[in-house]
């Protein structure tokens, strides 16, 4: 069979549809959005030979075998998305992530010999690189917040409401044990830098 027969074949499932994640992992709003995510791709699935021959094609520049591809692979990538979510990130986000990795593996010249488990590694990859980037980000504001309740608890502690007394950066920095570069970031993320 030629790789542009199976361009225009329709293919049985090689193995059973994916099976949607665990209605638990997800919200309900999520699994909603996966749902009608999933409904527009095509039901046929493709056998190992058919990923191989695609992955040949591709190789010589098809862009039938491309389209092909990448539209299989969208689908695998919602679904890793959806086994991979995480409360740090939104699904339809990971998603996107998810997709994003797929078109830039589909973009790379190593190896030239691309298959199923490369292109599933990648896809992976571009998945835990977006939950870990979130993951950290989500740490620094938790950080940040704590360190803004802190400054103003101290504050109002250091000062009663009918005192009038005005503290300088240097001063809290201080008092607070803190740096004043850090003093400053807090101060400029209430407002109350001026």
């Amino acid at each position: 069979e030629q790789p542009s027969d199976v361009l225009h074949s329709t293919v049985a499932p090689a193995q059973p549809s994916p099976v949607l994640p665990d209605e638990s992992a997800l919200t309900a709003e999520e699994q909603a959005y996966l749902s009608d995510y999933m409904e527009s791709f095509s039901p046929e699935g493709l056998d190992s030979d058919d990923l191989t021959s695609l992955f040949q094609a591709f190789a010589k520049g098809d862009t039938a075998a491309e389209g092909v591809l990448t539209q299989f692979y969208m689908a695998q990538a919602a679904q890793m998305a959806a086994e991979l979510n995480c409360e740090e990130i939104y699904l339809a986000d990971l998603i996107q992530e998810a997709n994003l990795a797929l078109l830039a593996a589909l973009k790379e010249t190593e190896p030239q010999q691309k298959n199923d488990a490369w292109m599933r590694g990648r896809i992976r990859s571009g998945i835990l690189h977006a939950i870990e980037e979130q993951t950290q980000q989500k740490f620094r504001d938790d950080y940040l917040v704590s360190k803004v309740e802190n400054l103003e608890s101290a504050v109002k502690e250091l000062t009663d409401d009918d005192d009038t007394t005005k503290f300088t950066i240097d001063e809290l920095a201080v008092i607070l044990d803190m740096n004043v570069d850090e003093i400053r970031d807090v101060l400029r993320l209430t407002g109350d830098d001026k």
